[in-house]
């Protein structure tokens, strides 16, 4: 059996060798190191460290590896993290290190490496030294790797490069609100979403379950030409109808890319089914340079765009105290209006409200009943407001919407009760209206 102890916050395995005189000479070397750490000249003197860095062939791009342990000639290290790259410490007192890494889905990897170790004496203060060079690699299982540099460093760099080969089952999604800023105004933002679940409608998996999230990532079907899915929303992204629907039609190929790989499948052409797909509007992302990201890639990319139109006619009040800007809590009893029998906000404690202007009138009255933490008495305030009404075709997904714009107060206003400056309804919503409260 191996001996293993810490140095320098890294654990080290000896393996028992031939000649108990080696032995004995590297743990003499080690204690003299470990004497030098507060000499700055004789730290990490060794240049005892192994980059490996991981990338996913073809893409360019740089893989993530997700590990739990990373066992070092026996010498056991408990990793857990995600990582594009990792520097491992060699064992200087052999001429070959192996690498066991374990994934987070209880796969290994092996990576046996030899190498040549010099040692060097430095000085009276530093002792000696380990210089190592020459490394190789004498066996591995991963799908591919390339030496870039046989000399180890002092703290890392890339002297291994591991390349696996692509998994092309996921397409990434992404949820978007779309918004006005003004009347003329429009530009969208990722919207962070609560999920109940959503369903691959192919397999009956789910996914998401009780989650928030803006970005997603699913599996498509690699054995069909269309993958659909079912999106149960826990807020609001799906309006009146919290369940949506999203159905994505494509090409797939069976070929041999890479060597290493055999014949696999790739997905491209990617399109959005408009007539089965229920979202405000859905869409193929693009990339930088303005193009369609239709094909799936690995690692995942954005496709899909899933974007929620957004609700013109929420105008905001804020509750404030008289003569001032200071917003004041209320005690909302009801928030009714004239055009239907909703009754909104009924038990929250609030400063501000959104409120939905008439859609089928350029009038709207609404009557709140509250009260205040220093007034028990319920007091009931009308707010009454007009406005013109402009219908416009913001975004093509949304066909035509109404926008609203020049609130008033009408006729015999409360005194308590005005519009501001900013008097045109945008979404996110924005405070048009003040209400003092005494």
């Amino acid at each position: 059996m191996g001996t293993e102890f810490g140095l320098w916050g890294v654990k080290v395995s000896l393996r028992p060798q031939k000649s108990m005189k080696r032995t004995g000479w590297f743990i003499f070397f080690l204690i003299l190191a470990a004497s030098c750490l507060d000499d700055p000249d004789c730290f990490q003197l060794n240049n005892n460290y192994l980059g490996i860095s991981f990338f996913v062939m073809g893409s360019g791009g740089a893989d993530t590896l997700k590990a739990t342990e990373i066992a070092l000639s026996g010498a056991k290290v408990v990793y857990a993290d995600t990582a594009t790259s990792v520097a491992l410490p060699l064992n200087y007192s052999t001429t070959a290190t192996d690498i066991i890494i374990t994934r987070a889905d209880g796969t290994k990897d092996t990576l046996n490496v030899t190498y040549n170790a010099q040692m060097q004496y430095v000085s009276e203060d530093c002792g000696s030294r380990y210089i190592l060079a020459g490394l190789k690699v004498s066996e591995h299982s991963f799908d591919s790797i390339r030496l870039v540099s046989d000399v180890p460093t002092k703290s890392g760099g890339t002297n291994i490069a591991v390349y696996r080969c692509p998994e092309i089952t996921t397409m990434g999604l992404t949820l978007q609100q779309l918004y006005i800023s003004g009347t003329s105004t429009q530009s969208a933002t990722t919207r962070s979403t609560e999920i109940n679940s959503i369903t691959a409608d192919f397999s009956g998996e789910t996914f998401y379950v009780d989650k928030t999230a803006s970005t997603l990532y699913l599996p498509v079907n690699l054995t069909d030409v269309k993958s659909s899915y079912t999106f149960d929303f826990a807020d609001d992204f799906g309006l009146k109808d919290s369940v949506r629907k999203l159905v994505v039609n494509y090409k797939v190929q069976e070929i041999e890319r890479y060597k290493q790989c055999g014949k696999q499948k790739f997905v491209d052409s990617l399109y959005i089914d408009k007539i089965q797909t229920t979202f405000d509007t859905a869409s193929i992302a693009l990339d930088s340079d303005g193009d369609s990201l239709s094909t799936i890639q690995d690692p995942a990319v954005v496709n899909v765009k899933l974007l929620r139109c957004p609700e013109t006619n929420l105008t905001q009040v804020v509750f404030r105290r008289p003569n001032t800007t200071t917003t004041r809590a209320i005690y909302i009893q009801s928030i009714t209006m004239d055009y239907s029998d909703d009754i909104l906000y009924a038990g929250d404690t609030t400063t501000t409200v959104k409120l939905p202007l008439n859609p089928n009138s350029t009038t709207t009255e609404f009557q709140v009943k509250y009260t205040t933490a220093s007034n028990t008495a319920t007091v009931t305030t009308t707010i009454a407001v007009s406005y013109t009404v402009t219908f416009s075709t913001l975004f093509s997904g949304c066909g035509v919407q109404n926008t609203y714009s020049d609130l008033k107060i009408t006729e015999n206003p409360n005194a308590n009760v005005e519009v501001l400056t900013t008097n045109d309804v945008k979404f996110p919503a924005v405070t048009n209206i003040a209400v003092e409260v005494n």
